[in-house]
């Protein structure tokens, strides 16, 4: 091969690896997305903490007010039937 070929794929190569102009401010802006992104899956991971714990709250709440309200129930059944008693004598 003689050597302006040489140089003419020399030159085609370096030009194939350079930069598109706008590249060289891509970077800044890419590293800036990245921490972006870094900070928002930190905080998806904090707010599904919280709904998880809101769910727990949620149930024992439930729990809880299914007990007492079978408890009053069961104070109002007993009551009625002493009530009923009082009233028939």
């Amino acid at each position: 091969m003689s050597t302006t070929v040489l140089r003419n794929q020399q030159s085609e190569f370096n030009n194939s690896n350079a930069k598109p102009n706008g590249a060289a401010d891509m970077e800044p802006r890419v590293v800036e997305l990245e921490t972006h992104l870094k900070y928002i899956r930190r905080d998806m991971e904090e707010v599904r903490g919280d709904v998880k714990s809101i769910k727990h709250r949620l149930a024992y709440s439930a729990g809880a007010i299914a007990v007492m309200l079978g408890l009053v129930g069961w104070i109002a059944n007993s009551r009625f039937d002493h009530i009923l008693t009082l009233l028939a004598n």
